[in-house]
This record gives C-alpha cells, structure tokens and sequence, in this order.
C-alpha cells in the first residue's frame, strides 16, 4: 500500500457496538420514565386532595380526632403500585400539603397521616430490594410473597409508631383524657384506651390500604397496560 495514500472512511459506514448504541438511549428512556413519574404523581396526587376535600365531613372519628377510616392514602398507594417509589413518595408530599388548607386537624392531622401511610410505599421498597437485590419492578411487587410480608411489616410498624406519637400528643400536647366509650367500654381510660383504639382503627385503615390498591391496580391489568417500571 502506498503510505503517502490515506483513507476518509464515512461515519455511516463504521459499526458501533450495540451495547455502545443502547447505552446513548438510557439516559433518553431514564428522562422519560422520570417525567412520566412526576406527572402520575401530580394528577394522583391531586386526585387525592379533591377526594379528601369531598370526603372529609363524612369520615367518623373518635373523640379526638383519629378518623375510623380515610380512603386518601389508597391513592396514595396505587401511585406506588403504578408508577413505582419515586412517584409514591412525591404523591404522598404532594396529597399532604394538599390537605393542610382545609383538613379540620391541620397541620397535625396531614402529617400523621403521611407519617402512618408512608410506610406501605417504603417498606415494600426496601423489602423487594434487599430479597431480589435488584431494581425493583412492579412485577416483583406483584408477587404475594413479597407484597404480603413487607405489608405486614408497614402495619406493624404503623401502628408502633401511631400508639407512641398519639400517647405523646394527648398526654403532653393537649393534655386530653381519653377512653373507649366510642366501644362501649368508658371505664378504659388512658394509655390503654390510646393503645386499643390506635390498633383496632390503624389494623382496619391498613387492610384497606393493603387489598384495595392491589386489586385495583394489578387485578384490572393497570400495571401491564403501563408497565411504568
């Protein structure tokens, strides 16, 4: 070959890897699901403040205040279940601010109620990805043996925590005395009244929390018409 003699080759003409292609498009597909994300959080998170708005002045409470049942964080929840962790997380914030204008017991009423929801996003989370040690995948979280032991771990730490922040509120915030007369029982008072009450109500509230966003979401094949992650 004449060394004085070179060659353009034309870009279009040269083979780039697959792997080479695949990586330039993940940061494309990422921006996208990222996007997706928030804007499932946004619409579900204001579907859950017009649903609080309208449903508010009908859920019953008990004395002071603690609702028998509030259907807001099953939104909530199916933003988890459709559009992954990031996007349930971003739901609950936005539902909680949300509710601070007009819930009856805000500022407290809201964060206790993200405080008592947050837990069936995180633990679910946590919990796939420390048994797959993989990206989690609705797929996974589909699966009973996944979903129904991180879910009995968020009611048990729900209600841990809501017996020890209610106790403290009552006892050393507004110095309430508290009973179950909404059981029948005005003879239990105190720390035991707090006890029974925050169980039996956070127990109901979490069944609802656990079963209604799973059928809604994965028996109506919402996620594998979307299949956001």
């Amino acid at each position: 070959m004449d060394q004085n003699k070179f060659y353009i080759m034309d870009s279009s003409t040269i083979d780039v890897p697959e792997t080479h292609q695949k990586a330039r498009e993940v940061p494309k597909n990422s921006q996208k699901k990222l996007t997706i994300e928030i804007a499932g959080a946004a619409i579900f998170g204001a579907l859950s403040i017009a649903l609080s708005y309208f449903s508010t002045e009908f859920i019953p409470r008990v004395a002071w205040g603690l609702a028998y049942f509030d259907p807001v964080s099953i939104v909530w929840i199916m933003a988890f279940l459709i559009f992954g962790f990031r996007a349930g997380i971003l739901t609950s914030f936005i539902g909680t601010l949300g509710l601070m204008p007009f819930d009856p017991f805000a500022p407290i009423g809201p964060l206790m109620k993200f405080g008592s929801t947050v837990w069936f996003i995180l633990i679910p989370y946590l919990y796939s990805r420390l048994l797959l040690k993989s990206e989690l995948s609705g797929k996974d979280i589909k699966k009973l043996r996944i979903y129904i032991p991180s879910a009995i771990i968020a009611w048990l730490i729900r209600c841990i925590l809501m017996t020890i922040l209610n106790y403290l509120l009552l006892t050393y915030m507004f110095h309430m005395s508290v009973d179950l007369e909404w059981l029948g029982f005005s003879q239990i008072t105190g720390i035991w009244a707090i006890i029974i009450t925050v169980f039996i109500l956070n127990t109901i509230q979490s069944l609802f929390d656990i079963i209604v966003p799973y059928v809604l979401v994965f028996s109506t094949k919402i996620y594998d018409r979307f299949q956001i992650y």
